[in-house]
């Protein structure tokens, strides 16, 4: 059997520090940790070993997405706040709670981005404010409303990609509420509360 099928996983390797507790037994397991690691390469165990300077190194300050964040603020690394709201500042979000929906529907897209090559997303619909969805004739209960805590919908395509090979892709992906709307040009991408897994066709 080869090292690297034995090896601990990044994830098991984790779990021992988030596990650990002072034990004695944890405390003298680590201390021979430390004792074979000095056998291994001593320069591992100095003040300036590369592993200690990142771990004393201040966190990254992750900055929040809110309501009030300029259009131009991403909320992935390829996605805006302007390309969900449209361009549109009628279509801006107003409590908190819209923003952190918004923020896991656009971390899905994100992955069927990277799944398709990283082409380009081009959301078609995003956030509907009332008025907005009325002018548009949405639905009185449409998940574009984000009018409730863990509630809300992107329509989007991904260019260059076949629309049905896209929702065949999130159909088997995603969780929570998918509008087969490929027969009309665009995958619906919704959440709800409590909603679980529902599909429908338009």
């Amino acid at each position: 059997m080869a090292i690297t099928d034995i090896q601990l996983t990044s994830q098991e390797w984790q779990n021992f520090w988030r596990y650990f507790k002072g034990e004695p037994q944890q405390q003298e397991a680590v201390e021979m940790l430390r004792q074979f690691i000095n056998e291994a390469d001593p320069t591992l165990l100095t003040q300036n070993a590369t592993w200690i300077q990142k771990y004393r190194s201040q966190p990254l300050v992750i900055e929040r997405f809110t309501p009030d964040k300029p259009f131009s603020y991403r909320i992935t690394p390829h996605i805006t706040y302007g390309e969900v709201a449209m361009q549109s500042e009628a279509r801006r979000f107003t409590q908190q709670q819209e923003c952190e929906t918004c923020q896991m529907l656009c971390e899905f897209l994100e992955k069927a981005r990277s799944e398709f090559g990283g082409k380009p997303l081009i959301i078609t619909s995003g956030y509907r404010p009332p008025t907005v969805n009325a002018s548009v004739g949405g639905s009185v209960t449409s998940e574009h409303l984000y009018d409730m805590q863990g509630k809300g919908a992107v329509d989007f395509t991904i260019d260059g990609v076949n629309v049905f090979q896209l929702q065949d892709w999130c159909d088997a992906n995603w969780d929570h509420s998918l509008g087969y709307g490929a027969k009309k040009g665009f995958v619906h991408l919704g959440i709800r509360p409590g909603g679980g897994r529902i599909r429908w066709d338009y």
